[in-house]
């Protein structure tokens, strides 16, 4: 039988991140009718630096129903109830268009009440995402396509707004 050894990693860094607001901030100016209505002031935009598991994703967006987020959000005396974290050293590496994909999904997972939940994933919901992808022969994997279509630069995508259950 072998010897069995476990590590504890040490907990990443986080530290502020501007770009990523920046980029949210211009896409919430854009695509106002797809995340007009989120809070920015409640996400905390950070970067993790530190050890990164080799099947750990590149980014999470998380809200106030993980430990991890609670801990760190809490921690920052502001009121934040979510958290868009990317690894510092994976995120310089994309290309600008696919970070603003990213971050354009992780806007619209955010709870339209805001209260800290996370938007299921839902064909419905996020449909329209791989739609666009699908039709323009991306396919519905696109976050691990290169050559995305930049949200910012130019018009306005045509983006189909997703039904509305309400």
């Amino acid at each position: 039988m072998g010897l069995s050894i476990r590590v504890k990693m040490s907990t990443p860094e986080f530290i502020e991140s501007k770009e990523n607001y920046n980029i949210a901030l211009a896409l919430q100016e854009k695509y106002y009718q797809f995340v007009g209505n989120i809070d920015l002031s409640l996400i905390y935009f950070a970067e993790m630096d530190g050890y990164r598991s080799k099947n750990a994703p590149i980014y999470q967006m998380t809200g106030m129903t993980q430990e991890w987020a609670r801990t760190l959000l809490s921690s920052l005396g502001e009121r934040k109830t979510y958290c868009l974290a990317v690894w510092s050293e994976p995120w310089s590496e994309l290309e600008k268009s696919k970070k603003e994909w990213i971050i354009f999904k992780c806007l619209f997972m955010v709870s339209p009440q805001g209260n800290g939940k996370i938007r299921p994933f839902d064909v419905i919901d996020y449909g329209f995402i791989i739609e666009y992808f699908v039709r323009l022969g991306f396919g519905p994997y696109w976050e691990v396509k290169e050559g995305l279509p930049s949200l910012l630069n130019g018009d306005v995508l045509p983006l189909v707004l997703p039904l509305n259950e309400e």
